[in-house]
């Protein structure tokens, strides 16, 4: 990794593992390419792909050791050669496919991204609050607009609900005119009423199927997001009506799912994957729309950079409703003080 002159704090996983292989460090500052740049960091947040990343399940496509972290926001610090249109100290944000993945990620100070990548920030949204939703939304706008095929006439069941991406789905729904059925494990209910939901079901006990097909006056969903990695798919294809759509939103942890072929063939139905990243102008009507009002940035905690391992452990044990976001250190350090303190390494 080339340097332009100093160093960073970032958190690297050496290998593959639990989430004690996450290690504060310090890294040469990354050097932007032709036609890069590099953001300054103002915050990050922990997505289940992270998780999925450290322990195996999803393939780094890049040496070790690497940074973790799907999204970002934060400032442009330098520009690289051949890039036009940006100019330095402009806010932005980025969320696609390869972004800690197969690139380095948010977990660090800086960041060297494609400048054809960079999103701008409006000028009414925060950088925690773009970081929030990011993601969660541009992964719930994929599965539902893009691959679901949402439209105001469905009704839709969101397993998942309460997480982040299936908060976000709730809201994406309930705005486009959508009957939404949250289904969530936990105590959530009356926050998912609170951001659209019309129906709350607690994933709990052998009626969920009966209760959705109680709510959907026996017709079942049109449309399911199944966007937990634990939860059966038999049984989310069983919450659907003739001719309806399951979108599976997250990798399973049993990969190998069994499906009553059947059940398919007779009922016209339909199981589509959703993975990629969305369209620059949906990211941006996404962002506007937060910005707006229009949609709700759901922050559950926000934690140092350097405490990565910690949110990794929390999202594991018992996930809150929204994001863990992780903001640099320093960043946090310099809120503390006054605007002309100067920070000693």
């Amino acid at each position: 990794m080339a340097a332009t002159g100093g160093s960073m704090r970032a958190v690297i996983m050496e290998r593959i593992g639990k989430a004690r292989v996450l290690k504060p460090t310090r890294l040469p500052r990354p050097q932007p390419a032709a036609g890069e740049v590099l953001v300054k960091i103002h915050a990050a947040s922990v997505n289940l792909s992270d998780l999925q990343l450290r322990s195996g399940r999803l393939v780094i496509r890049k040496p070790l050791p690497h940074i973790l972290g799907a999204d970002l926001a934060g400032e442009i610090a330098e520009l690289g050669e051949d890039v036009e249109g940006w100019e330095i100290g402009e806010r932005v944000c980025a969320t696609f496919e390869q972004l800690g993945s197969e690139i380095d990620g948010g977990y660090a100070e800086y960041c060297a991204l494609p400048a054809d990548k960079l999103i701008r920030l409006p000028d009414d949204l925060d950088f925690q609050s773009a970081t929030a939703a990011g993601a969660s939304f541009a992964t719930a706008f994929l599965a539902l607009v893009i691959h679901g095929k949402l439209k105001k006439a469905d009704t839709v069941a969101i397993r998942g609900a309460a997480g982040s991406v299936g908060a976000s789905a709730v809201q994406i729904a309930a705005a486009r005119g959508a009957k939404v059925i949250a289904i969530c494990q936990g105590e959530f209910a009356s926050n998912l009423h609170e951001i659209g939901a019309d129906i709350a079901l607690e994933d709990a006990g052998g009626d969920l199927v009966r209760q959705v097909k109680v709510a959907t006056d026996e017709n079942g969903a049109s449309l399911v997001l199944h966007c937990s990695d634990k939860l059966d798919l038999q049984q989310s294809l069983d919450m659907l009506g003739y001719g309806g759509r399951l979108v599976i939103a997250s990798a399973l942890s049993k990969p190998d799912a069994k499906l009553n072929a059947m059940d398919l063939y007779l009922r016209n139905l339909s199981v589509l994957g959703s993975y990629g990243s969305v369209k620059p102008k949906d990211f941006e009507s996404l962002l506007s729309s937060l910005a707006r009002g229009k949609y709700r940035a759901l922050v559950d905690e926000v934690m140092p950079l350097s405490q990565a391992r910690k949110a990794h452990q929390k999202l594991e044990k018992s996930p809150g409703f929204g994001k863990i976001l992780l903001v640099p250190d320093s960043v946090l350090e310099a809120a503390k003080k006054s605007e002309n303190w100067i920070p000693i390494d």
